[in-house]
C-alpha cells in the first residue's frame, strides 16, 4: 500500500482529537463549509434571547428596567455588529467559534452590574438566570474546546465573585450557588468537548471519503484505460477504436467536425514472423506502433490496433493534402526504424507498411461502416500497387462503391 493509498483517519484518541498542523487549512475549510451557517443562526438567536431576558428584569428587578432595556438594547446592537463583521467580513473560524463565548463573558458582566444595583427582593432567586451565560458559551462550540473552557472559566469567575459581593457576610448563598452551578458547568463542558471531537471525527471522516472517491475514481480510470488498450503495443484496442470512431461519426454528423480514417497493414508481416518467431513479430508490432503514435500530434490522432498486423488511425483533419502528408510521413517513421526483413518476396530489405485513407466528411458517406469499408478497399488497392504506399480515397471513390 502506498503513502496516498493509507488511510488518514488517526488512531481513535479517547479524549481529545487533535488536527495537524498541515491539515488546519482544511479544517477551517470544512468548519466554513460544514458549519458556518449553525455557528451564525447560534449567535443570532443568543443575541436575541439575551435581549429577551429584559421582560424578566422588568418583572423581578423592576427598580432596573429602564437601565436594562438601555443595557441590553445597546449590547444587542454591538452584538449584530460583531456577527456581521465576523461572519460577513471575516473569514477566521476561531473567530466564529469563539464569538457566542466572547458576548456571553460580556453578557455576564453587565447583567451583574444590573443585579448588584437593584435593591428587589427578587435578586437572590434571580441570580440562579447566570447558569444560562455558561450554557450560551457553550452552545455553540464546534472548534476550540480550549476555547470553550478558557471562556468559561472566565465567565464562572465573573459570576462567583458577583455572587459573593452580593452576598458580603454570608457565604452560604455562595457554598448553595457553587452547588448548583458547579454540575450545570461540567456538563456545559462535556457538551463542547463532545461537539469538537464530533466535528473532528467528521472532518477526518470526510477525508477519508473523498480519499477513498479519489482512490476509486482512479482504480476506474485505470480499469477503463486496460479495457481500451491492446496489452502487447500499448495503443488502443478494437473495442475502444469501435467507440471512438461512432463518438467521431456523431460529432460530424451534429457539429461538423471532420476526421479521417487511415488503416495501417504491415507489409508481408506473416514471412517476418514465421522466419524470426513470435516474439519478434510482437516486438515489432510494438515498434511500429510507437513510431507511428510518436509521429502524430498528441490530440490531433490515435492509434488502435485493429487486428493482427493492422492498425487503424483516428485523425481530426480538415484538408485532403494534410491527411496525405500525414499518411506519408508515417510510411516515412516506419521505414525508417528499418527492421530488417530479408525475406520479403518483394526483394526490399526492410519492413514497410501500406495505408489506406480516406475523409469521413465525404458526402457519399453515410454511416461510419461505410467509411471503414472504403479504407479497406483503399488499402487493398495499396498491397495491389504493390505495398510501401499510400492510397488516398477521392470522392468518386466513394461514390463508385455507394
Amino acid at each position: 500500500m502506498t503513502p496516498a493509498d493509507q488511510p488518514i483517519i488517526p488512531p481513535r484518541q479517547r479524549w481529545r482529537v487533535s488536527i495537524p498542523k498541515a491539515l488546519w487549512p482544511e479544517f477551517e475549510d470544512y468548519i466554513r463549509q460544514q458549519h458556518r451557517s449553525f455557528l451564525l443562526m447560534t449567535n443570532l438567536v443568543a443575541a436575541l434571547a439575551f435581549a429577551s431576558y429584559a421582560v424578566a428584569d422588568h418583572l423581578l428587578i423592576p427598580d432596573m428596567a429602564q437601565a436594562s432595556l438601555l443595557v441590553r438594547g445597546g449590547l444587542l446592537v454591538v452584538a449584530l455588529l460583531d456577527i456581521w463583521l465576523v461572519f460577513r467580513r471575516s473569514r477566521h473560524v476561531l473567530l466564529m467559534d469563539q464569538l457566542l463565548s466572547i458576548h456571553a463573558l460580556i453578557a455576564t458582566t453587565a447583567w451583574f452590574e444590573l443585579l448588584r444595583r437593584s435593591h428587589s427582593p427578587d435578586v437572590p432567586t434571580f441570580l440562579y438566570a447566570s447558569l444560562t451565560f455558561v450554557l450560551f458559551a457553550n452552545l455553540g462550540v464546534r472548534v476550540s474546546f480550549k476555547g470553550a473552557v478558557l471562556s468559561s472559566l472566565a465567565i464562572s469567575l465573573v459570576i462567583m465573585v458577583n455572587v459573593s459581593l452580593m452576598n458580603p457576610h454570608n457565604d452560604k448563598p455562595l457554598l448553595v450557588f457553587a452547588l448548583v452551578y458547579l454540575p450545570v458547568l461540567l456538563f456545559c463542558l462535556f457538551m463542547s468537548w463532545s461537539a469538537t471531537n464530533g466535528v473532528r471525527r467528521a472532518f477526518y471522516a470526510s477525508l477519508e471519503e473523498r480519499r477513498q472517491q479519489q482512490a476509486l475514481s482512479t482504480l476506474n480510470q485505470r480499469l477503463q484505460r486496460l479495457a481500451s488498450t491492446d496489452a502487447l503495443t500499448q495503443v488502443g484496442n478494437r473495442r475502444a477504436f469501435d467507440l471512438q470512431l461512432e463518438e467521431d461519426w456523431q460529432h460530424l454528423l451534429q457539429h461538423g467536425r471532420p476526421f479521417a480514417l487511415l488503416l495501417v497493414d504491415i507489409d508481408f508481416f506473416k514471412p517476418y514472423n514465421d522466419h524470426f518467431g513470435h516474439q519478434a513479430g510482437d516486438r515489432v508490432l510494438a515498434e511500429v506502433a510507437s513510431a507511428m503514435a510518436s509521429g502524430l500530434r498528441r490530440g490531433q490522432a490515435r492509434v488502435f490496433r485493429y487486428g493482427g498486423e493492422e492498425f487503424a488511425i483516428l485523425l481530426q483533419v480538415r484538408q485532403r493534402e494534410e491527411l496525405q502528408q500525414v499518411a506519408q510521413r508515417l510510411l516515412l517513421q516506419v521505414a525508417a526504424l528499418q527492421i530488417a526483413h530479408p525475406h520479403r518476396p518483394d526483394g526490399l530489405p526492410f519492413l514497410t507498411i501500406s495505408v489506406g485513407a480516406a475523409q469521413a466528411d465525404d458526402a457519399a458517406m453515410r454511416h461510419a461502416s461505410e467509411l471503414l469499408a472504403c479504407c479497406d478497399r483503399m488499402l487493398y488497392h495499396a498491397k495491389q500497387q504493390g505495398r510501401n504506399q499510400l492510397q488516398l480515397a477521392a470522392a468518386v471513390d466513394a461514390l463508385q462503391h455507394h
